[in-house]
């Protein structure tokens, strides 16, 4: 393998793999969509794995100790999303776009949540939420309750170092993408169609006291979030046009 782009749901990963698409040419109609597709040209792509009822991610390997070492001619790729802004975009998709407000089974996390939450504030409060990006990369299987803890934490900070992977952040898209070209050698498009975009009508504005709340129970996303954040600090972004669509697309 080439190139690996880990796909964490919720961080604009589906935009992503749509642009690599429309570079190569790719049918958007007629070739697995952005959530499902496994290799485009020379990158190969590791979402959830939708195969298994765990719902983990298809490759934890990448980030044990153990096993990572398989990894390490590859040049991997990553993006991480402000938890906030995650949760509201998840909460949304998984509450509204897949009803799970009624139980519908498609909505995986809700699912397996102790009950149907009401609103925003009472899904945020789950255990079962919190700090998603990095259970994911741990392999915990989806809606695990169970803390993470720091050690789990060290080995996903010292993962990226050793194998050196480019990794960028939803609100500053445009550097994750110039970076990604600088480092591949591949030319991508210049106009973005904005995948799996959450509605206008659905974003929330949220009390001050919510979003503090969130934080705290979302300590090692944010973590994460701002170690990327800072690495990519002085990286520079070439133009790129974010085309969204009228309706939601995938």
């Amino acid at each position: 393998m080439k190139n690996i782009f880990i796909h964490i749901p919720k961080t604009g990963g589906s935009s992503f793999i749509g642009l690599l698409k429309d570079t190569f040419g790719y049918s958007q109609t007629s070739t697995p969509p952005t959530h499902l597709i496994n290799t485009i040209e020379d990158t190969t792509i590791y979402h959830v794995d939708f195969k298994s009822t765990e719902r983990t991610f298809k490759k934890p390997e990448i980030f044990n100790v153990d096993t990572r070492e398989r990894f390490s001619s590859a040049k991997i790729f990553m993006l991480v999303r402000n938890p906030v802004e995650r949760l509201i975009s998840e909460f949304n998709f998984q509450f509204h776009l897949l009803n799970g407000k009624n139980g519908h089974p498609a909505a995986g996390i809700i699912q397996r949540l102790p009950e149907i939450p009401k609103d925003f504030e009472q899904y945020a409060n789950f255990p079962h939420v919190h700090n998603y990006q990095t259970k994911f990369l741990s392999g915990r299987s989806l809606a695990d309750p169970t803390p993470l803890n720091q050690e789990e934490f060290d080995q996903i900070i010292d993962t990226i170092e050793e194998l050196s992977i480019t990794c960028g952040i939803t609100d500053e898209y445009n550097k994750f993408l110039t970076a990604f070209q600088n480092t591949t050698g591949i030319r991508l498009k210049t106009k973005l169609t904005v995948r799996k975009q959450t509605p206008q009508a659905l974003k929330l504005s949220l009390p001050d006291a919510t979003l503090e709340k969130i934080r705290d129970n979302n300590l090692f996303d944010y973590k994460l979030y701002e170690y990327i954040k800072s690495k990519q600090s002085k990286l520079k972004a070439d133009n790129f046009k974010h085309l969204e669509p009228s309706k939601f697309t995938i």
